[in-house]
């Protein structure tokens, strides 16, 4: 299941642009197809692309997963890195939907 994320105005979705900052936040990730992958400790997999003006995020989670505050925190982390909204600024963009 995909979850789609608002991004900020003057925040780029390129796919490019967006290897660059998996790459700065993870240490690792690769492009397919326009499709960002990497992973986060107690995810084994995390798909991103870009929708028009959204992120679409795919995840596949780690079963054997110890602290998963952590990997939300982690998580969390990331989508803010990717899309400029904070994860305070996304439950309230949701909330008006």
């Amino acid at each position: 299941m995909a979850r789609i994320y608002p991004v900020k105005k003057g925040v780029s979705t390129s796919a490019q642009d967006l290897l660059d900052k998996v790459k700065e936040f993870t240490g690792s990730g690769e492009m397919k197809d326009g499709h960002v992958f990497c992973s986060l400790p107690g995810i084994k997999s995390v798909e991103v692309y870009a929708e028009g003006k959204n992120l679409s995020v795919n995840t596949v989670n780690d079963p054997e997963n110890q602290d998963p505050m952590k990997t939300i925190r982690l998580f969390n982390d990331l989508i803010e890195t990717l899309t400029g909204y904070s994860s305070k600024e996304r439950k309230k963009k949701f909330s008006k939907l």
